[in-house]
């Protein structure tokens, strides 16, 4: 009969730790990341899961709760407020973008606003176990809620990296491209089909072996004449995540660049020979003494050869030539002293003069990369005469036995390259050595501003690109892909153009850089990488994170229906008239036996 009278009652129980108070104001954040799409069970994947805990939480408030709704593109204002019958429609309409978000930018997004109440954070909260949530245990002018989605332990392949063994696609030099793989499973797999288009048509396969948690490498020979290098794609056969099966790329081929030597007659012609009936250089070479300076502005490389001496008006134009981040290499006369380059920066002094060898390259180098079609430590080497010694060094590039160097860059702003002596057969034997061509042609190629990124992420905010000669900042650069026209905020500085790009419209693919109706150039994008991988937050860093006391709430579950009921049980508590029909029930059939058997 007591049971019975507490059935009627309806008692709950509610654990004060656990308990919730809703407010009338309540702002959701549905993380829409790539890493949403992954699967949490046979026939849903982790934006579906978001979806039905969104919908649950907004069946506990009541009519006149006002909504707002956050997710990854920013595409809504927040001072839109929805209905709650309005925001579930507009809940329908969100889809998987590209654009991720890290927990810090979500909270300050919120915070740039002036709204109080309920915040609900459904995500996967992917790659935050070690995340500081002390700006949120120290937000108390609201209510945060923690619902993770827990994506299922599986296997996944995504490309890693990609890159040219030698920086540029040239003649005589290594053209390799190299694509890194990783498998981010538990299981090791294999006869995993990779494939290489250009232009849209299929130029390379490759079966892969990946150990688990493994990555591995492939090569692929890049052909320097083949058409539509600026539009090559890599292609995975990988499921059940489809989103990184695919790496866009653009190889850039070198148009022709402009070299301008400055000699005196008796400087020696090995720098026209090097550069001069090449497809890839367009050299042009002055006497000192009959020089046009304007026709340094345009030029990609400066080569001071054997000058005696220079004016003021020469220093001058090279010093704003240089730090336009220009290129310059210093071949010096055997009569230079310390003093003759000082006014361009340079620190020298006077060296012991002897004939030396220089040290075999060093292959950690990155300037030697792409040259040598293996490592060696056997290469016979010139010698050199030790007259002059740069000393304010940034990068060195060929050194003597002693040490010291032969050829290295200045720490200056821009690129400024010291030979320690002339060219002449009485100082070196450098210039009729095997080195000279390829090291001459890396300097040359590097001048021109580096065309070697093969592909940017979509979250990238700023990039750079190279301008051509004649490019002003009153020509506006879009980017298309054929169906998406984008203008960003751009600028010019220098020879580059800076584009700050809205990250929440680049999709993957190729670009074309668009100016008054041609083409300056081509681009690609792919998505990041970092949502390929499988690490997302634990529960036990969640729930060490989370503090009733200061507003920090974490609401675990599988599915909508347990949401639901999560916040029922800490908004109403957990209703116990069941049970105490329950125990009626039990000792009513205690209470028939006793009568029946006594």
């Amino acid at each position: 009969m007591a049971f019975l009278v507490f059935a009627f009652a309806q008692p709950i129980s509610k654990e004060e730790e656990n308990a919730l108070e809703l407010n009338q104001s309540v702002l959701i954040y549905v993380d829409n990341s790539l890493s949403m799409s992954k699967p949490v069970s046979s026939q849903q994947n982790g934006l579906d899961l978001a979806f039905s805990f969104a919908d649950n939480v907004i069946e506990n408030y009541s009519v006149d709760t006002k909504f707002k709704l956050l997710e990854n593109n920013y595409s809504n204002s927040m001072s839109i407020s929805y209905s709650k019958s309005t925001i579930k429609d507009r809940l329908t309409e969100l889809e998987v973008s590209s654009v991720s978000r890290d927990l810090n930018e979500i909270h300050q997004r919120i915070m740039s606003t002036d709204f109080r109440g309920d915040v609900f954070l459904i995500s996967d909260f992917q790659g935050l176990d070690n995340y500081n949530f002390e700006d949120f245990q120290s937000d108390t002018l609201r209510n945060y809620y923690f619902l993770p989605i827990e994506i299922d332990d599986y296997s996944n392949i995504h490309f890693d990296s990609a890159y040219l063994e030698n920086t540029f696609l040239l003649d005589g030099l290594k053209n390799v491209m190299k694509v890194a793989v990783k498998n981010e499973g538990a299981v090791p797999l294999d006869q995993i089909n990779l494939k290489l288009f250009i232009g849209g048509q299929l130029s390379g396969t490759a079966n892969l072996a990946i150990d688990a948690n493994g990555i591995v490498a492939q090569e692929f020979e890049i052909d320097r004449a083949a058409e539509f290098l600026d539009a090559v794609r890599l292609e995975l056969d990988d499921s059940p995540v489809f989103f990184d099966n695919n790496l866009y790329l653009t190889l850039n081929n070198i148009e022709k660049l402009s070299i301008i030597e400055i000699t005196e007659p008796n400087a020696g012609g090995f720098i026209n020979r090097l550069f001069s009936d090449n497809e890839l250089f367009d050299l042009e070479s002055f006497n000192v003494g009959n020089l046009d300076l304007n026709k340094l502005k345009n030029a990609d490389l400066i080569v001071l050869n054997g000058l005696t001496s220079l004016s003021n008006q020469l220093t001058q134009s090279l010093n704003t030539f240089l730090d336009g981040n220009g290129s310059v290499v210093i071949i010096p006369s055997n009569t230079n002293t310390p003093n003759t380059y000082a006014n361009l920066g340079m620190n020298l002094a006077s060296d012991s003069k002897e004939r030396l060898a220089l040290n075999s390259p060093d292959m950690q180098n990155p300037f030697f990369d792409g040259i040598f079609e293996e490592d060696s430590e056997n290469i016979a080497m010139p010698t050199a005469t030790t007259s002059l010694r740069l000393r304010n060094i940034s990068a060195s590039i060929l050194n003597f036995r002693n040490g010291r160097s032969f050829l290295a860059k200045a720490e200056r702003t821009g690129n400024l390259y010291f030979y320690s002596c002339g060219f002449d057969a009485e100082s070196t034997s450098f210039p009729s050595h095997s080195l000279f061509v390829p090291v001459m042609y890396k300097i040359a190629l590097g001048s021109n501003v580096n065309l070697n990124t093969l592909y940017y992420s979509t979250d990238q905010e700023t990039i750079e690109y190279p301008l051509p000669r004649g490019f002003t900042s009153n020509n506006i650069v879009t980017l298309s892909n054929g169906t998406i026209q984008i203008t960003p905020d751009q600028r010019v500085s220098a020879d580059k153009l800076i584009m700050i790009l809205p990250k929440d419209q680049i999709k993957e693919g190729h670009y074309e850089l668009m100016t008054d109706g041609n083409v300056l150039g081509a681009i690609a994008f792919n998505n990041p990488k970092a949502e390929s991988g499988n690490a997302t937050i634990s529960t036990e860093s969640l729930r060490n994170a989370v503090d009733p006391s200061v507003h920090l709430y974490l609401i675990q579950a599988a599915s909508g229906l347990e949401v639901n009921q999560n916040l029922i049980a800490g908004i109403k508590g957990v209703s116990l008239w069941k049970y105490a029909i329950l125990f009626s029930l039990l000792f009513l059939f205690v209470e028939v036996i006793l009568i029946r058997y006594l």
